[in-house]
């Protein structure tokens, strides 16, 4: 098994894996329609299908939908975050990825907005000091997403 780098137009959009993105995210193929010429992490099992996707995003704005707000920064966004978790330490892989770019790029701040019901997903980021610091202000149907952060800055 490994994790490739592809552009998401070379990557199928219409396989199942996406379904409970397209639940979760109202207009959610349009979006990966239009980030056709942006890269993204994915891995594929034994048998071929898609178990994991991760999309980065180097951002300098501020966070201005959320309570609190943050201030304009250079920072890393996890846009999409998803694997199929099965036994293989796959998420961790990941999160090697997460932090290995953001070093590459010299970024100290990393972060991404998850739904409460994807407690996996938040344990994995907590190991690694994923904090949860916010919350979106507008909800959805799935409830206010929680705005995790990790600094990479060492504090003396």
């Amino acid at each position: 098994m490994s994790i490739e780098e592809k552009y998401f137009h070379n990557i199928n959009l219409n396989c199942d894996f996406f379904n409970s993105l397209r639940a979760d995210y109202e207009g959610f193929d349009e979006w990966f329609i239009l980030k056709s010429e942006s890269k993204a992490y994915v891995s594929y099992n034994e048998a071929g299908e898609m178990d994991g996707f991760l999309y980065l995003k180097i951002e300098n704005e501020p966070i201005n939908d959320t309570n609190p707000n943050f201030p304009a920064k250079q920072r890393l966004k996890l846009g999409i975050f998803k694997i199929n978790a099965h036994g293989t330490k796959l998420g961790e892989r990941f999160v090697r990825l997460v932090f290995q770019f953001a070093m590459n790029n010299s970024l100290k701040e990393i972060y991404v907005t998850i739904f409460d019901k994807h407690a996996g997903l938040i344990t994995l980021l907590n190991r690694y000091g994923f904090e949860l610091r916010a919350r979106k202000i507008k909800p959805t149907i799935n409830g206010h997403e929680g705005v995790y952060f990790k600094s990479l800055e060492w504090r003396d």
